[in-house]
């Protein structure tokens, strides 16, 4: 795993990036980590939210070999997106031992209190950081490269191609890509398998998630998983450019919400029963 070139790195950092890719780099304190973390946040997701789950495409992921490792690639409307559609795959296949998630480096590098959330709540998953400001070209390719180091049966990672959440009212509109996943692919292996998920119905907001799940069981979470893709079909098809790469490939989740926005309504469809 190539390290983060340490000269580039600023303030808190200097801390904060060598300690999350230190603790990244023992597979057996990975192991626990997300062992603990991994089951704690499945069981408070699945009880907050599983009555409200519509899920489809999930059969055809029973069957599914993924000897490198699985990129979940999903639009972004909530903070706990890549955490509901984890857990999905935690509770219901046999695809998850251990996660990563990119997250952007502000806070969550730079903070304190940022690191302390990252091991408490995510068992250090939320690694590599991802930066925006004018140093990202070096560091995010050193990212990409990281992750790709840590791909493996039972490795997930998730991905964000939109980089950030989406306000917008209607959640078949998305945010213009970033080139992140097409670099990743670029240095996978590929075996390497690409899930393509679209996913809409939750908030970010703790509390208003806790008593929707409460009082309005009713109001649908709906998790759309597309057709498996091999990183090295894909890399037949991508071209040179990164972002090209990641449109390509973001083009599946998109045909994921336009197949979902003309389903019938919440409870005239199959959905599948969550709990454990």
């Amino acid at each position: 795993m190539p390290p983060m070139p340490r000269h580039l790195l600023r303030g808190f950092e200097r801390i904060s990036v060598p300690l999350l890719e230190a603790t990244n780099r023992l597979p057996w304190l990975r192991r626990v980590l997300h062992f603990f973390s991994g089951w704690l946040n499945a069981a408070w997701i699945h009880a907050m939210t599983a009555k409200r789950w519509q899920i489809s495409g999930l059969d055809a992921l029973q069957t599914l070999d993924a000897p490198g490792g699985i990129i979940l690639v999903s639009n972004h409307r909530s903070f706990f997106d890549m955490f509901a559609i984890s857990t999905i795959l935690k509770f219901r296949t046999r695809l998850l031992t251990r996660v990563a998630y990119p997250v952007r480096s502000s806070f969550y590098y730079t903070n304190p209190l940022g690191v302390l959330l990252n091991y408490g709540v995510a068992g250090a998953s939320m690694w590599p950081p991802v930066f925006r400001d004018d140093r990202r070209r070096v560091l995010n390719k050193v990212g990409m490269q990281q992750v790709a180091c840590t791909l493996g049966k039972g490795a997930v990672i998730g991905m964000h191609p939109e980089g950030t959440r989406s306000h917008h009212p209607s959640p078949y509109e998305f945010l213009p890509r970033k080139p992140g996943l097409g670099q990743l692919l670029a240095v996978c292996a590929p075996d390497v398998v690409v899930l393509p998920v679209f996913i809409h119905g939750l908030s970010s907001d703790f509390v208003l998630e806790f008593r929707r799940g409460r009082d309005l069981p009713s109001l649908p979470i709906n998790v759309c998983f597309g057709a498996p893709l091999r990183v090295g079909d894909l890399k037949a098809q991508a071209q040179k450019d990164p972002l090209a790469t990641t449109e390509m490939v973001f083009e599946h989740v998109r045909r994921l919400a336009e197949l979902e926005n003309k389903k019938p309504a919440y409870g005239h469809h199959d959905s599948h029963n969550l709990s454990p």
